[in-house]
């Protein structure tokens, strides 16, 4: 991920437009969660707003493309991290939606 032309993209074309918008950060790789962590607070201080969670990838998330079901319905404990991820980012919405109506 080229994150300097993100910021720049979304300082362009995205703010300008004036809407509203959180860039989520998805296929993350699990083995350096620190780098996106980096991210963040890199987009943050370029005045990006980011969501607080993030999408990490896994093997399993196209193991269940693959089988035509929802990551809900695979089994196993990187399935169950893998989901996590996903709920984290609609209870993150759920709380903006809440708050700001």
């Amino acid at each position: 991920m080229d994150l300097q032309a993100l910021i720049e993209t979304v300082q362009a074309t995205i703010m300008p437009a004036n809407v509203k918008f959180r860039v989520l950060l998805t296929r993350v790789d699990p083995r350096s969660l620190g780098k996106a962590l980096d991210a963040q607070q890199a987009l943050m201080q370029g005045g990006i707003p980011a969501f607080n969670g993030f999408v990490r990838a896994y093997a399993v998330h196209e193991q269940a493309a693959l089988d035509g079901i929802p990551i809900t319905q695979v089994r196993g404990k990187i399935a169950r991290e893998a989901e996590g991820d996903y709920r984290r980012i609609a209870d993150e919405l759920l709380r903006e939606v809440k708050t700001h109506g």
